[in-house]
């Protein structure tokens, strides 16, 4: 079932500042967000790391451009991971996943790895020109039994660029 209708309850967020510190303090949240027994605890690490290292690299700065915002949230099976910027001129993702990369070259396997090891994943631009970087990662974890805060999934724009269920 494709994550645009899954209910979502929001975990856990953060805004960080876009610099070479970024991914390793998105490691550090989702270190105290995550048990260190969980057993998808490295793969999320790995994740987030790609996906904020990418936002930091590819995302142009600017004034009130600095920042992003990082949120986690469990689904029946999933953790979702989502990565908020402020947008890029280009409104369309640039990555098809599948898509072969060049195993010489020093960067550019990023969401090759976030694809591997999520079962969905895109990116959608907000109204307001934010770009959503979001994958699932298949887990054990089901909704907790509170009130969920869901994190709406029905969105224009979604380009789903995950491995097919």
């Amino acid at each position: 079932m494709p994550a645009q209708t899954a209910e979502i309850v929001v975990s856990r967020f953060i805004t960080l500042r876009r610099n070479v510190k970024a991914p390793w303090e998105a490691r550090q949240a989702i270190k105290i967000w995550l048990a260190a027994s969980d057993p998808v605890r490295d793969d999320v690490l790995q994740v987030v790391s790609e996906l904020v290292t990418n936002t930091c690299v590819h995302v142009p700065q600017g004034p009130q451009r600095d920042w992003l915002k990082l949120r986690m949230g469990f689904g029946n099976g999933f953790i979702r991971l989502e990565v908020i910027d402020p947008g890029a001129p280009v409104p369309e993702p640039r990555f098809i996943a599948g898509q072969s990369q060049d195993a010489e070259a020093e960067s550019g396997r990023g969401l090759d790895i976030v694809s591997r090891l999520s079962m969905r994943c895109g990116t959608y631009v907000t109204p307001r020109g934010r770009r959503v970087v979001w994958c699932d990662v298949e887990t054990a974890h089901s909704l907790p039994d509170q009130e969920p805060r869901c994190l709406p999934t029905s969105r224009r724009e979604v380009r789903s660029v995950g491995h097919p269920s």
